[in-house]
């Protein structure tokens, strides 16, 4: 499925949504995408005896809170031709979202996340962690913390596996759509290096991008995210892309001796293709 397909927004109509919403939006600008807005509404769980005429009041209700958040945002010039729908379902919020991806026709879901805390715990609990993990289709996660800042550059992690080569393709057309630059960098954390392998993707890489001058960046560090943040530094308008196969990453997020730089990191949006279908 490409990319370019709808692109879902899940909102629960809270801070959270509001980022993920105007990143949407953008790359929707830029790419002439549409959107869809999801609502998800959870069954109460103590079972009140006019349960069925409760969940269709909140329907009602969140229905037209979609609707008013549709034209609000039709109202803004830049937005006011972007095709845009509403959806108010009923269950959980993970596997409706998931369910929803796998019946759709979408290319990207746009998630806004919380803060350390309310990441931790989502990417422990239920819907952060379906999504981040078992999305069949690209996820881009953006914190609450984060106001809209345009791209100027994806930064493209690659551990020369031969699943990066369509994200990386993928991406480097959405850099060019939204006006920034793609840096494909690896991040050595090892001093054995096996130059053959490095030498095989780059060349694949640049075939697949039709530029023989393309040049995969290097950086050694302690870690890949050290390496990571260090090659950031103080850009504002950077994301962050990489596959879901790079298990220390999503181990990172949830490290309590990482808040300091968890804060930093969350700060850029992060664009997470699947890798594999294995849990990562």
């Amino acid at each position: 499925m490409s990319i370019y397909s709808t692109i879902l927004v899940p909102t629960d109509f809270s801070r959270k949504s509001e980022s993920a919403i105007r990143y949407a939006c953008e790359i929707a600008l830029c790419t002439g995408t549409d959107i869809l807005f999801m609502n998800v509404v959870e069954p109460p769980y103590d079972f009140p005896s006019r349960m069925e005429e409760t969940i269709e009041h909140q329907k009602g209700e969140n229905a037209a809170r979609l609707e008013k958040l549709i034209n609000d945002l039709h109202s803004v010039d830049d937005f006011r031709f972007i095709k845009m729908k509403g959806t108010v379902k009923v269950g959980n919020v993970g596997i409706e979202i998931l369910k929803s991806v796998k019946e759709g026709k979408f290319g990207l879901i746009c998630v806004g996340l919380g803060g350390d805390q309310d990441l931790k715990k989502t990417l422990y609990g239920s819907i952060t962690n379906k999504l981040l993990l078992e999305s069949p289709i690209p996820v881009f996660a953006i914190s609450k913390h984060s106001s809209y800042r345009e791209p100027r550059q994806l930064l493209f992690a690659t551990d020369f596996r031969e699943r990066d080569l369509k994200p990386a393709k993928q991406a480097r057309k959405l850099a060019r759509d939204l006006g920034a630059v793609l840096r494909v960098v690896h991040i050595m954390e090892e001093e054995e290096r096996d130059l053959s392998i490095e030498r095989e993707f780059a060349q694949k890489l640049r075939d697949a991008f039709r530029n023989p001058e393309f040049e995969i960046e290097y950086f050694k560090d302690s870690s890949f995210i050290d390496g990571i943040l260090h090659v950031i530094g103080n850009d504002k308008q950077t994301v962050i892309v990489t596959t879901r196969y790079r298990q220390s990453f999503l181990e990172w997020l949830v490290s309590k001796s990482s808040a300091r730089t968890l804060a930093q990191t969350t700060a850029a949006p992060l664009l997470l293709f699947p890798g594999n279908r294995k849990k990562a």
